[in-house]
């Protein structure tokens, strides 16, 4: 598994987590279940896991700061989701430079949803950032 890869499958446990309020460890556990090559990414898998619903609430905080005339509840679960992920890895992840947590959120946006929807993460994300170099 690629880092790549192992962010996708954050990802996917990111949007799961919307229906059904799993903690990480079940989330992850449900993963394994059903993936046989989970290889040398995952430790960083579980980290982004955990930390992206460890920080829940700070990291939907800066969605909805920066998401003008939205509330997180109108927002696609696909974007959340990348939005959620996206910025888990700008704020707690010193090792991942922000035009790549950027550029992968952006893009499982548009492989999950749509170039609109990869836009919309865009202008999200560069918000959020622009807001905490402030």
């Amino acid at each position: 598994m690629t880092r790549k890869e192992a962010r996708e499958a954050g990802f996917i446990m990111a949007f799961e987590y919307e229906f059904q309020k799993l903690p990480a460890d079940t989330l992850l556990e449900l993963y394994y279940t059903y993936q046989s090559n989970i290889g040398n990414q995952q430790d960083y898998l579980e980290t982004l896991v955990h930390t992206t619903l460890d920080h829940l609430t700070d990291i939907d905080a800066l969605i909805a700061q920066n998401a003008v005339g939205w509330t997180l509840s109108r927002l696609s679960k696909v974007s959340l989701a990348a939005l959620r992920i996206g910025i888990c890895e700008i704020l707690y992840n010193e090792d991942i430079p922000n035009s790549i947590a950027i550029n992968e959120a952006v893009q499982l946006s548009k492989d999950y949803e749509s170039e609109k929807a990869g836009a919309f993460v865009n202008g999200i994300l560069s918000s959020v950032i622009k807001s905490i170099e402030q």
